[in-house]
């Protein structure tokens, strides 16, 4: 019987391959293509492939098939070869009297985070001063000491700006070219700053320490101003919504958990309080949907994912992560997806607002990021510098990429470069 010896080493768990890329296989001996078409399937999410079959030139031995019609951007698609394959004399690859179990292999197109370059993947080690830079999807770059006791990083929408929040004293914004990874400029904050929320134009900057917010006005990269409440109010986490023009910030004090203050971002001494919108603990995270209707809010501690609207403000729902606690999300164009320690990614649909898929990484998560086509999560683990790297149609771990040292912070790139 004819022996499969394996895929091409282009097709063995490839990714970014074009298109109307061929699966090459390769047996021991010559083999009959006419046996090919029941016994072989291209496929993915999206369902089947057609395609033809002919032998190769280099090879009566190695079989080429040529799709008969381009593959999805960004899908993983599985090659599936059958027992029912036979040679030139009649013998299938398995006998009948077996399980046919076929040999398979994934490759994953190529799509958005590919086209002009490739999204550079940014970095911060939990020991402060270095940002690592990953690029061409799974490879390692280089690595800059730019920053001083690093907390959250941000890219600006545009792509334009890295900012990365420095928990000093005086605090300071580092905002750092991504292109070539260098210091543009430092500008003092407020002390202890902890989380940043970026536009184009403005950063807003929670400063834990000094129960203060900063607002960075990232044209003229000047401070525009700092504010407290006279209330000794301490902020954790902040957001934006231009939908509502709007800041949201989360109470770091034990006292405050559960409450959101809502700041007009017109008239920044204008505030209320919106009170048990957490259930049992601070936040973890907060991000943003893209149309700034919903924030996620990731329960420090807890399993707990609540979904809080702008328009109504009034929790619209809230999730339980049953997979150990909640470390981080981000939030994509058609999904959000949170992070937790034991190795959990959980999906959310905007429209459901519910858990849609799962999948477990099998290692402690504290980060993730997504491409800018929402096509690749980057999820990142400390304990073993390992960046994950995950399509979000099925989340299906498609790579990995080792970085040195201890991994904290994670920012993703909307340009290529």
């Amino acid at each position: 019987r004819p022996e499969f010896v394996g895929f091409a080493g282009s097709d063995s768990g490839a990714i970014n391959v074009p298109l109307d890329h061929p699966v090459t296989m390769i047996f021991d001996e010559k083999m009959d293509v006419n046996s090919f078409p029941d016994n072989f399937t291209l496929s993915s999410i999206s369902g089947s492939i057609g395609g033809t079959f002919a032998i190769s030139a280099s090879g009566d031995s190695i079989v080429i098939f040529t799709p008969l019609e381009s593959m999805n951007t960004a899908e993983v698609y599985t090659a599936s070869v059958g027992g029912g394959v036979r040679d030139v004399n009649g013998n299938s690859r398995l006998s009948p009297n077996v399980d046919n179990i076929p040999e398979e292999n994934d490759v994953f197109t190529t799509g958005a985070y590919a086209q002009n370059g490739y999204a550079h993947i940014f970095v911060s080690d939990k020991l402060g001063k270095i940002v690592y830079q990953v690029g061409e999807i799974n490879n390692y770059e280089k690595q800059e000491i730019i920053t001083e006791a690093s907390r959250e990083m941000r890219m600006t929408p545009d792509g334009s700006k890295l900012l990365v929040v420095n928990k000093v004293n005086p605090g300071i914004l580092s905002v750092i070219n991504p292109q070539t990874l260098e210091l543009i400029t430092t500008i003092e904050v407020g002390s202890g700053p902890d989380h940043v929320f970026a536009t184009n134009s403005t950063a807003y900057i929670s400063n834990v320490s000094g129960r203060t917010i900063s607002i960075v006005n990232l044209s003229t990269l000047s401070l525009e101003t700092t504010f407290g409440f006279d209330d000794g109010f301490r902020p954790r986490d902040v957001v934006y919504s231009e939908k509502t023009n709007k800041i949201y910030l989360s109470s770091n004090q034990t006292s405050d958990f559960a409450k959101i203050r809502v700041i007009d971002a017109g008239n920044y001494e204008s505030f209320y309080d919106i009170e048990n919108v957490m259930p049992e603990k601070r936040t973890e995270d907060m991000e943003l949907s893209p149309d700034g209707e919903y924030i996620f809010i990731a329960e420090n501690q807890t399993l707990n994912l609540i979904i809080f609207s702008t328009s109504s403000e009034t929790v619209v729902n809230t999730l339980v992560a049953d997979y150990t606690r909640n470390e981080d999300g981000i939030s994509a164009d058609d999904a959000y997806y949170l992070v937790t320690n034991g190795g959990g990614v959980f999906k959310v649909d905007y429209t459901s607002l519910g858990f849609t898929d799962f999948m477990n990484l099998g290692r402690i998560l504290n980060s993730v990021g997504v491409t800018a086509g929402g096509e690749l999560l980057y999820v990142c683990s400390q304990v073993d510098s390992t960046l994950d790297l995950v399509e979000t149609s099925t989340l299906q771990k498609i790579s990995d990429v080792h970085v040195p040292g201890v991994l904290n912070e994670i920012a993703v790139s909307k340009l290529n470069y």
